[in-house]
């Protein structure tokens, strides 16, 4: 599963809440790296923060989509404002995660479209 979020306190507390889950997490904090390493490697899940540095949450997920890429993509977003789900259905995302994120949401948005990897 790869989580891209630039916000180190968001990565520590998605990390632990999805390791405790049983899924192993790889962690890029910013936009084209995100996408760069999901061209590259196999996810069976991505959460991708909207707002990251270097490209947006829905510009890396058009790319993605754009490139054939079918593995689930989540948006985190502190605003799931209906004119901004609108423009992720577009973009190809799969789910909106509003912040803050309990940590029994993450784990059920993670249970619903990926496999425990250990």
């Amino acid at each position: 599963m790869l989580v891209v979020d630039d916000n180190a306190a968001n990565v520590e507390y998605f990390v632990g809440a999805l390791e405790t889950a049983g899924h192993v997490v790889e962690v890029e904090v910013d936009g084209t790296a995100g996408r760069d390493r999901a061209l590259r490697e196999a996810f069976d899940l991505i959460i991708l923060d909207i707002q990251l540095p270097g490209m947006s949450g829905d510009a890396v997920c058009r790319e993605l989509r754009a490139a054939g890429l079918t593995s689930p993509i989540v948006a985190l977003t502190s605003a799931a404002m209906p004119d901004q789900i609108s423009r992720g259905t577009k973009a190809g995302f799969d789910a909106y995660l509003t912040k803050p994120i309990s940590p029994a949401a993450l784990r059920e948005t993670a249970r619903r479209f990926a496999r425990p990897s250990v």
